[in-house]
């Protein structure tokens, strides 16, 4: 009897025994994390700035005359601008996930401009330059957002600020004949524009734009070309002008952060 009751004793503080050594086994509790904060919302604010190049369209070419007789059969025979770069900044807002507006300014290279044209038996040849610089109110219609990228189409209207400068006038034969050149003369004209683009997101706050953009630059006229000999009547000279452009330029979002990325997961072994 005694020798039971001494094994029982003993079966008894062997259980009590074992929640002690696997409390003592335990891991100590995982480490309390701050909670990471919300991420900022952008003030919808943004900067953007572009550079591209303009196949530049020379539309109507018209000649006015005073002091004289129009040249007979006075005749647009060939005309040819150049192309030009374009580079402009602008600033704007997005009012929500599927419209932005902004106002934009942009300085376009100087384009040689080149053109024939004949009256009678003679001819006459023009060289000079046009110059643009260009600002508009541009609205934009955003279509989603996928992995990153957001199409979009827009549309704008302002003002063009257009120059011809260094016009020359070399002509010959019987109603063409002399030589001439116009002072630099500067013109405004309305402009309006059409495009479309696709931007992508390089971070939360910046923002790439590739675009495609028809521009119309209203009409610029020369001053008066002052011949030197052989001319009857002074000649002015309006160009209408428009371009298709291709554009890349970035937008900076104000006011936005990324949320920080969660912490890694808490493994334990027992």
């Amino acid at each position: 009897m005694d020798k039971f009751k001494v094994l029982s004793l003993a079966g008894l503080m062997a259980l009590a025994a074992v929640p002690a050594t696997h409390a003592a086994d335990l891991l100590p509790p995982p480490p309390q994390f701050e909670p990471y904060p919300e991420p900022i919302e952008s003030s919808g604010w943004y900067l953007r700035g572009d550079v591209g190049v303009g196949n530049t369209i020379q539309g109507k070419v018209s000649s006015s005359f005073t002091g004289g007789a129009v040249p007979p059969g006075f005749t647009l025979n060939e005309r040819h601008l150049d192309d030009s770069a374009l580079a402009g900044i602008g600033v704007g807002y997005e009012f929500n996930n599927w419209f932005r507006a902004d106002i934009t300014g942009e300085y376009r290279t100087s384009a040689r401009f080149q053109a024939i044209e004949s009256s009678g038996p003679g001819f006459d040849t023009y060289n000079g330059s046009v110059q643009s610089s260009v600002v508009l109110a541009n609205g934009y219609v955003d279509f989603g957002h996928w992995h990153g990228f957001t199409p979009y189409i827009g549309a704008g209207v302002g003002g063009a600020f257009n120059q011809v400068a260094s016009l020359t006038d070399v002509g010959a034969g019987t109603f063409a004949g002399g030589i001439g050149w116009a002072p630099t003369k500067s013109s405004t004209a309305l402009a309006w524009a059409l495009m479309a683009g696709v931007s992508f997101d390089v971070t939360h706050n910046l923002k790439l734009d590739i675009s495609y953009r028809y521009l119309d630059m209203g009409d610029a006229v020369s001053g008066p070309i002052a011949c030197a000999t052989g001319c009857g009547a002074t000649e002015s000279q309006k160009y209408h002008l428009a371009s298709n452009d291709i554009r890349i330029g970035a937008r900076w979002m104000f006011g936005g952060e990324e949320a920080p990325p969660p912490p890694p997961p808490l493994i334990t072994k027992y």
